[in-house]
């Protein structure tokens, strides 16, 4: 199982915003990552969480999802120290509520394209994932969805 929390305390030391953010990642099964931030430091002007707390989060599911699965994958094949890059190469949201509470949010990947990056990843060295994210409020439902592509590259 994932350090999560280490994962955490990682992205915050590389990346200063995100410690505005609040976050917290609270599960990662091998395929879908959960994360969890409070509306208090990411609302707006109108006290909804903010759309630019909300992508940024998005992404940053989305990149700690792809990190966890290709750091398993290094430890699976008996190379659990090789470093690996991830970067985000696209992403795209849509906002399909406003929410007034704190957010929940789901990363996911397939099967399949889960599959698909282990080959890739192990054979060359870099493969891309493609992330599903969901937000949602504390009744459930979907506050914004995301599609993002990310990039993963061994550096050892």
């Amino acid at each position: 199982m994932a350090d999560l929390d280490a994962l955490a305390e990682r992205v915050r030391g590389a990346i200063p915003l995100t410690r505005h953010l609040a976050f917290r990642f609270t599960g990662f099964d091998g395929a879908t990552l959960t994360l969890q931030a409070p509306l208090a430091p990411n609302h707006n002007d109108k006290g909804t969480f903010f759309a630019g707390s909300q992508v940024a989060l998005l992404t940053l599911a989305g990149w700690a999802c792809t990190t966890l699965i290709a750091e398993s994958l290094m430890a699976d094949t008996g190379h659990p120290h090789t470093p690996v890059d991830v970067v985000a190469v696209e992403g795209s949201q849509n906002y399909r509520l406003p929410l007034d509470d704190d957010l929940t949010l789901t990363a996911t990947v397939t099967e399949d394209s889960r599959r698909r990056f282990r080959e890739r990843l192990t054979r060359r060295g870099k493969a891309t994932l493609t992330v599903d994210a969901r937000a949602t409020n504390p009744a459930g439902a979907t506050v914004c969805e995301y599609q993002g592509l990310y990039l993963a590259r061994l550096n050892g």
